[in-house]
């Protein structure tokens, strides 16, 4: 009886062609995205590894937390200037039995806030505007980053945490219920003092308007001495303004109603 040769494995004189990181649509997506956020960093691809890590103590159940890590990614990253991870942005598509193939629970457990979008329909750069505006008025990214990551301890990055990040990070998740618009503000507000002696803090209203527990939290923080140099206040007919706002933002969230949204990133537009 007779044996085939075994053949050895030869080295092979490979050939290559650069390849494009993104295409098409892909491509599209993350010119928008740079357009919308231009002050954050936006990475494409990344392994969930690289941003969970397991938070059991057990060596076993970790080995089996890593496992659920392994393979999956996500498609966008969008990090602020110390590169914090400010929120995961996935492009979806359903599965066989019409259900959206997604890694937001696992994001959930660890407090990241995820931003869903069907895959086939991408937003249009106004859509990706509404949704991720409160990330737009970050402060651009710094040469020294890097070095600056690794000395910050977690309480100065706490300390020096801009409000709308430390509201939203707060509350990552939207509370999908109904909410105060820019124009009933500004209905509210006829004289528009506060708009017009104050617009830096009349720009965070409007962005906080469409998140009823985060526009509470903010225009309780306006009256707060917690800046290190006391504040000289607000005028008598600025805080009238003020006051009629909070007025209204609490009835929106005594009533709470849910509303019909498929998942959390169509909230509010």
């Amino acid at each position: 009886m007779f044996s085939l040769p075994f053949k050895k494995n030869k080295d092979i004189n490979a050939v290559y062609e650069e390849k494009r990181f993104l295409v098409g649509d892909e491509e599209a997506f993350f010119g928008r995205l740079r357009r919308a956020l231009p002050n954050c960093y936006i990475f494409p691809k990344i392994e969930l590894a690289s941003l969970l890590e397991p938070g059991s103590l057990d060596p076993k159940i970790r080995q089996q937390e890593l496992a659920q890590l392994d393979g999956k990614w996500v498609d966008y990253g969008i990090f602020d200037a110390s590169l914090g991870l400010l929120c995961v942005i996935e492009l979806c598509v359903k599965d066989a039995g019409g259900h959206y193939i997604s890694n937001k629970k696992l994001f959930e457990t660890a407090g990241i806030k995820t931003i869903r979008w069907d895959k086939n329909t991408l937003p249009t750069l106004e859509q990706i505007l509404r949704t991720l505006a409160p990330f737009s008025t970050i402060a651009s990214p710094k040469p020294d980053v890097a070095a600056s990551t690794i000395m910050r301890t977690q309480f100065e990055e706490n300390r020096n945490m801009d409000t709308v990040q430390a509201i939203y990070q707060s509350h990552p998740t939207p509370s999908n219920i109904e909410a105060l618009s820019i124009m009933a503000i500004e209905k509210l507000t006829p004289d528009q003092y506060l708009k017009k002696a104050f617009p830096h803090v009349w720009e965070r209203i409007c962005l906080f308007c469409n998140e009823p527990q985060h526009l509470k939290r903010y225009l309780a923080s306006l009256s707060l001495q917690d800046r290190g140099v006391e504040r000289v206040g607000f005028p008598r007919e600025v805080l009238r303004e003020i006051a009629a706002i909070q007025a209204e933002n609490e009835r929106y969230i005594q009533r709470a109603v849910p509303r019909t949204t498929w998942h959390d990133s169509f909230v509010n537009r």
